[in-house]
Order: structure tokens, then sequence, then C-alpha cells
């Protein structure tokens, strides 16, 4: 066994250049809306690239130098909070009516692991033992996605995407995996709020407005200062976050008519040059 010196451990991250974005794509005949972290985002023609929007690095010098890694491991966990979800639509004319998607609550558990099957339980591969240091390192950079335009069941019409809040937490824990245990060392706390309207302009969705943000916290030690994430960390598991969100997103644009509103009017917020 080596074991960890947790005292020692150490976490760096790496966020400039971070700012909320929106494409449309596919780029010659846009279909969805993307809604990025810019970072790491491109857009070419038909191909959209996406790679980590920010970074961070862990490291920890082993009790034993000269010992033999064994059922140990240290990686980083991560989870994700959905707090809203929500896509509004108006259509070409007043009489053409509007439509809500409330995704939020269809997305259950709200906290889930961050993680996927051929990483589970960690959010990257990225990690060794080296001449007694372990090392790790993450990267996110999350994408929603939504469709520019929907069908209104009261009008008959399309409707078009008018307006779009998405607020997301994230907690991200290097953590030392010794048997079954998973030992928080360090943790930091982050978040995106994307908020954007959109208006059309011949056909062409354009943005009118985007004062999205995002938020990274301080490194803190210990456990992390939340129940759910604490539980989550302490035997983290399936449901995963992405699975989870990507599900209820799908299942109210395609079709579960509990998350959606149909209006026979625009909502009151429509401006007039909406479409034009």
């Amino acid at each position: 066994m080596v074991g960890i010196d947790a005292q020692q451990a150490t976490l760096t991250v790496q966020k400039a250049g971070l700012t909320p974005g929106v494409a449309f794509e596919p780029f010659t005949n846009p279909k969805r809306a993307v809604f990025h972290l810019t970072q790491g985002y491109t857009l070419t023609r038909d191909a959209e690239t996406i790679k980590h929007a920010w970074s961070a690095t862990g490291s920890a010098p082993g009790q034993d130098k000269a010992g033999t890694a064994g059922d140990e491991e240290m990686g980083f966990l991560q989870t994700q909070q959905v707090e809203t979800v929500q896509f509004f639509y108006a259509g070409e004319k007043r009489s053409h009516g509007s439509m809500s998607v409330d995704v939020g609550p269809r997305v259950l558990p709200k906290t889930c692991l961050d993680s996927e099957d051929h990483l589970e339980p960690w959010t990257s591969i990225d990690r060794s033992l080296t001449n007694g240091i372990w090392k790790a390192k993450t990267g996110d950079h999350p994408a929603s996605r939504c469709p520019l335009r929907l069908g209104n069941v009261q009008t008959n019409k399309p409707n078009f995407l008018f307006h779009v809040i998405d607020r997301r937490h994230y907690v991200t824990v290097l953590a030392f995996r010794l048997g079954k245990q998973f030992i928080p060392l360090r943790w930091f706390k982050w978040s995106i709020s994307h908020n954007v309207m959109i208006r059309w302009v011949g056909g062409k969705p354009v943005v009118r407005s985007n004062t999205s943000s995002t938020s990274f916290g301080d490194v803190k030690v210990g456990p992390v200062d939340t129940d759910a994430v604490r539980n989550i960390i302490k035997n983290p598991g399936k449901p995963f976050g992405n699975f989870v969100t990507r599900n209820a997103i799908q299942g109210v644009v395609m079709g579960d008519l509990a998350g959606r509103t149909a209006n026979a009017e625009w909502f009151v917020n429509v401006p007039a040059d909406f479409w034009t």
C-alpha cells in the first residue's frame, strides 16, 4: 500500500477565457440552439467541436513512496444539480401563439453524480501514481441544446425559440479511494446560468440579449458542505446527471405534455420586433 498524505494535497483550477455563449447549428440550416462556454467551443460549417472550457489538476504525495499501489487511487468526482431548465417559444404573429417548456420538474433526482459509463464513478481516466506522487486531471464543458422550432397545439402554427433559462450547479471533488471508501481531499463549487433572449430576422435566429454568467468558488478542504453531495461522494454511482437531464429534456420537448404549456397568443413580454 502507498496511502496518501491528505494534508499535502493540492488542487489548482484553470478557467481563463470562460464565458457563456450561444451557437445555432448546423451552421448552414440551424435547427438547434447550443448554449456553451465559448472557451473550447468551435462551430465550423456543420461540425462542432467541444473541448474542456476549464481544467483542474490535483496531486498529493503517497505516505509510502516505496510502496506498491493496491486497491486505492486518487481522482475527481463531480455532482450536478439542476435548478431550472426552461425554453420559451413564440410564433411569427401574435395569433400564432406561444409556448413554454419547463424541463426542471422532470429532472429527478435534482442532484446526481456527473459521470459516464466508461468513467464510473470518476470524471476522467487521467489518474496516475508515479514515484510516490498521486496525480489526477479533470475538466468540463457543459453544453445544453434545444430545438429552434416547435409546433403549437393551440394554434397549429410553428413557434420559434424566444427565451432560454438554464441554471445548473456543480461540485468538483478531488477524492482518494481506499477500497470502497471515498475520502474527499479538496473541492470547489461552480455554476452556470444561461439567460438568453432571441429574435428572428429573415427567418434566422439572432441573439437579442445574453445575460448569462458563470461562477467558481474557492478551493476548500475536507467534506463538502451539503448533505446531498456528501452522500453521493460517500457512495458514488448511478443515476448520472447527464443521462437524467438529457432524458428529461428529450421527454418534454418530444411530447411530454405535462412539461409544456401552449398559449393562443404571445407572452406579454414578446417584443413587437420578435419576427422581422
